[in-house]
C-alpha cells in the first residue's frame, strides 16, 4: 500500500511540475525566461550569401585544389543599408586535414562595406591559409552577422 502511494503521488508531482514549467511528459522541463530581465534576444540577421564560387588552383602534388570562395552578400532589409561580417569553415573528408582553418582556430572572416537596402555586393571573397583538394571538399559553413 505505502509503495503504491508513494509512486501515485510521484507521478502527481511530475504531472503538476511538467505541467506548471509548460511543457509536455517528454520534453525536459525548463524556466521560460521570455519576457524576463535576462531574456536576450538575438535577431537574425538581414543578409544572405549567394552566388558561390571557387577559385581553383593546381596545387604541389599537381591536383586541383582551392584556397578561395568567391560570393555575393545580400541585404534583405527593405528599408535601411547595412555591413556584414561573413565567415566560413571548410570541411574536408581528408582525415589529416579535416578543417580549414585547423580546428580550434576561428574561422576565416570578412566585412563588406555598406550595402544599400536591399542592395547585393558582389566579388567578396574568403582566402584560406592551405588550399583543399575540391573532390575532398565536403561542407562549408557560413555565418554572417549584421555589423550595422
Amino acid at each position: 500500500m505505502n509503495m503504491s502511494l508513494l509512486a501515485l503521488i510521484g507521478v502527481a508531482v511530475l504531472v503538476i511540475s511538467t505541467i506548471g514549467f509548460g511543457a509536455s511528459l517528454t520534453t525536459n522541463p525548463g524556466i521560460n525566461r521570455i519576457g524576463g530581465s535576462d531574456n536576450q534576444v538575438v535577431a537574425a540577421a538581414r543578409g544572405n550569401v549567394t552566388d558561390l564560387a571557387w577559385t581553383e588552383i593546381v596545387n604541389t602534388f599537381g591536383n586541383v585544389a582551392s584556397n578561395t570562395i568567391t560570393f555575393t552578400v545580400g541585404n534583405e532589409d527593405l528599408v535601411a543599408a547595412h555591413t556584414f561580417q561573413v565567415c566560413a569553415i571548410l570541411e574536408s573528408t581528408n582525415m589529416t586535414q579535416q578543417f580549414q582553418p585547423a580546428a580550434g582556430q576561428p574561422p576565416v572572416c570578412t566585412t563588406t562595406s555598406s550595402i544599400a537596402a536591399s542592395g547585393e555586393l558582389t566579388s567578396q571573397s574568403l582566402s584560406f591559409q592551405d588550399s583543399v583538394e575540391t573532390s575532398d571538399i565536403a561542407n562549408i559553413s557560413f555565418s554572417i552577422e549584421e555589423l550595422s
